[in-house]
């Protein structure tokens, strides 16, 4: 039996109405699996419409930036002068960071563009400006500590 009927319960317009599309069956002979490259494009639309705000880096908090490179997230996040770094704690979970110890007594989250792995996270303190920087890819949902060098 062909692909498209080794399952006759499946029926392909199902699929399509499911994915809000037609699904790209290539030349004649070509199965679906053939050609895959359509599948990226639809997981970035599902995304995006998943997480609306993905692209803003942080929730309402300014003075801060956030860049990725390869392997890391390396969030930048400037202290106020009347602030005291030596109350400040950082807890990472594998989408966000959780800022504590402001004189406000509110809490800051940042919320990261990619999963991170919380427990390889470095976080240092120089010149007011706070500097936290995540291995990628954990898919630990606690937070973790990440303790302030000085």
């Amino acid at each position: 039996m062909s692909g498209f009927n080794r399952h006759p319960w499946l029926k392909w317009e199902h699929v399509e109405k499911f994915l809000g599309q037609k699904l790209p069956f290539g030349e004649k002979g070509q199965t679906f699996l053939d050609n895959m490259t359509w599948a990226e494009g639809y997981v970035q639309d599902m995304l995006k419409k998943a997480m609306p705000g993905l692209d803003a880096n942080l929730s309402g908090y300014a003075g801060s930036e956030i860049f990725e490179t390869h392997e890391h997230v390396i969030i930048k996040v400037k202290i106020a002068k009347d602030e005291d770094p030596r109350a400040l704690q950082v807890f990472v979970k594998s989408n966000q960071i959780k800022l504590t110890g402001f004189l406000s007594g509110k809490n800051r989250i940042i919320k990261l563009p990619t999963l991170v792995q919380p427990r390889t996270a470095r976080v240092s303190y120089k010149q007011r400006l706070l500097q936290i920087k995540v291995r990628k890819r954990g898919l630990r949902e606690n937070y973790v500590e990440a303790y302030i060098r000085y």
